[in-house]
């Protein structure tokens, strides 16, 4: 497995979002015999029972999920986009938590 992102998320929405609990991150330079993600949660005691969602930051419209319910161990198709972000988590325990991806060769 490549590390190919970590990204700091709060345990909630961010102040004034609906949804958005992260900035923006990248999954791009995934090498190219990547046959999956691995979505890893660190950094909080609730890890095993956390899940989010990701989306995608569009301008104007609404954002789309990329995925949903991802959870400690997660693995998902490879997905290429440069502006995303951790979404809707649940089970945090009002605490932060960082997210690593993993491409799985």
């Amino acid at each position: 497995m490549t590390l190919i992102a970590t990204i700091d998320s709060e345990g909630s929405p961010q102040s004034g979002q609906k949804h958005r609990s992260s900035n923006n991150f990248k999954i791009e330079d995934i090498p190219s015999n990547t046959e999956k993600l691995y979505w890893e949660i660190t950094e909080n005691d609730k890890s095993d029972v956390i899940s989010f969602s990701v989306k995608e930051d569009v301008t104007i419209l609404t954002d789309p999920i990329i995925f949903n319910s991802l959870k400690n161990g997660s693995y998902t198709e490879v997905v290429k986009n440069d502006s995303v972000y951790i979404a809707d988590p649940k089970n945090t325990g009002g605490k932060s938590f960082t997210v690593n991806v993993y491409s799985v060769q």
